[in-house]
């Protein structure tokens, strides 16, 4: 075997290992959304287009900021926006890994490019509703 071929194999590998330690393989494009309020069985709409009713949890892109309306009948209706943020990397000093890992750059490049170093907040969101 050419040393040309063994160094594209040992470049392949590396590059396996780098992306499998990247908090998107962990993560992904998705989170979930909850939704609870005080009474239960309230309705819920958003933007972003799915609706359910209280206690509910929903499957959401990380990107992207959406309004969440809560209605039931004999309480006021609440309006919420949910933020899509960046999440907070802790620092582990020189024990950082630089390539690899979920606060390596490829990490980071990667996640910042899927969604995945967002996170929606509240969430969960807690409503309490107030009778009309």
């Amino acid at each position: 075997m050419s040393t040309e071929v063994e160094l594209r194999r040992c470049f392949f590998v590396l590059l396996l290992a780098a992306l499998a330690g990247c908090a998107t393989a962990k993560r992904g494009p998705t989170e979930t959304f909850e939704v609870r309020s005080s009474p239960s069985g309230a309705s819920v709409t958003s933007t972003s287009g799915w609706e359910c009713v209280t206690p509910c949890v929903v499957k959401v892109a990380r990107r992207g900021d959406f309004v969440v309306t809560v209605r039931k009948d004999g309480y006021v209706t609440q309006t919420f926006t949910i933020k899509s943020v960046p999440i907070q990397v802790q620092q582990k000093g020189l024990r950082d890994r630089v390539v690899v890992g979920e606060t390596g750059y490829i990490g980071r490049v990667t996640d910042w490019a899927s969604g995945a170093n967002l996170e929606h907040q509240p969430n969960p969101l807690e409503v309490e509703l107030e009778p009309e």
